[in-house]
């Protein structure tokens, strides 16, 4: 028997259901996105200009769904004290997220809507109810590594 090799992407598409996490509330510093998800690159432009360095900072999406969608370049924070290097600060709630890994996501930016789509309708296929109330996150990992999540209610919470 021979071994086949699975494509780059193989391991996105394969997760049989989605994995369902609970994270803890966090502060940032943010800069707001001239037209939404749209002008992301040039709010997370502008958020790393206020850095000397990106090594061992952990950077955020957060987008607000709505009319107009809200979105932010974002710092995680990791304590009061911490350098919000002038920027305003928010806190982006806790509670039950459902995730999905992206590799090699800066070659991939065109696809993260289908990517969040997909992963919406794996949840709401396992029995979750999305919670319109918080925000959709991207926490990008590594420059090769991004974290896509969406809030949703615990299937206990569904009735």
């Amino acid at each position: 028997m021979g071994r086949h090799r699975i494509g780059p992407h193989a391991y996105d598409q394969c997760v049989a259901s989605p994995t369902v996490v609970e994270e803890h509330e966090f502060d940032v510093s943010r800069v707001e996105a001239v037209g939404g998800p749209s002008g992301a690159g040039a709010a997370f432009d502008r958020l790393e200009g206020c850095m000397q360095s990106l090594r061992g900072r952990k950077m955020y999406g957060i987008l607000y769904p709505g009319h107009p969608d809200r979105y932010f370049a974002c710092l995680r924070l990791d304590n009061e004290e911490s350098d919000d290097l002038g920027l305003e600060r928010a806190i982006v709630p806790g509670g039950l997220y459902g995730r999905s890994h992206v590799r090699d996501w800066n070659t991939r930016i065109q696809e993260l809507p289908r990517l969040f789509d997909a992963l919406h309708a794996a949840l709401v296929g396992s029995g979750y109810l999305i919670d319109r109330a918080r925000p959709l996150i991207e926490y990008y990992r590594r420059m090769d590594a991004l974290t896509i999540m969406i809030p949703v209610m615990g299937k206990d919470d569904v009735e």
